[in-house]
């Protein structure tokens, strides 16, 4: 009688390529799970970030303020006597989706002082004492180029900086009349309830 050898029972895959394929899908896994948090960071930035309270908001409002008049007074002049305007509303601070709650409000307070320096080279000199005051602050300053030959403010180089409390301080000119700024921009905030003014 003869005996029929049994086959050897076969295996589903060899072992690196089932390795591989492991090593695949948990490379997956965790691009997707990156994916989704990306994802979620960027519905977090269209939300706009936190909720101020209204004393928390009026608090920003003041750090905006004392930022920009202490770099005025810094210059020897009084902010009260160059003052421009000041502003909450901005095209670029605005709920376009929708995103925020019927007592939520998203404002950008800004204010802005034209002092007279009576010409290019105060100009510049204050232009470098901004920068020398805020490097000794230890913010990190950025130099902003002069516009070009003719725009308005041709050859008038500025500077800006963002202060601990996260308001933007600049000095430059006017992009529509060239005028010599100095603007201090707290960014767009949302906060319960709605100013109408600071």
């Amino acid at each position: 009688m003869t005996t029929t050898p049994v086959p050897a029972p076969h295996s589903s895959a060899p072992a690196p390529r089932r390795r591989g394929r492991v090593v695949a899908l948990v490379a997956g896994g965790a691009v997707s799970v990156l994916l989704l948090a990306a994802l979620a960071q960027g519905c977090a930035s269209l939300a706009g970030g936190a909720v101020l309270s209204e004393t928390a908001y009026r608090e920003h409002l003041r750090y905006t303020r004392e930022a920009g008049e202490n770099a005025v007074r810094r210059l020897g002049i009084d902010p009260d006597s160059a003052i421009k305007r000041k502003e909450m509303a901005n095209a670029s601070c605005m709920d376009d989706l929708g995103m925020d709650p019927d007592d939520v409000t998203r404002d950008r307070p800004t204010i802005t002082w034209t002092p007279d320096f009576g010409g290019a080279a105060a100009y510049t000199a204050a232009v470098d004492t901004l920068r020398k005051e805020w490097s000794a602050r230890g913010l990190t300053v950025e130099d902003v180029p002069a516009p070009a030959a003719g725009e308005p403010g041709a050859g008038l180089p500025g500077v800006r900086a963002t202060d601990d409390h996260g308001v933007e301080l600049s000095l430059r000119p006017d992009r529509y009349d060239g005028e010599p700024t100095l603007t201090a921009d707290g960014g767009c905030v949302r906060h319960q309830g709605y100013l109408t003014e600071w």
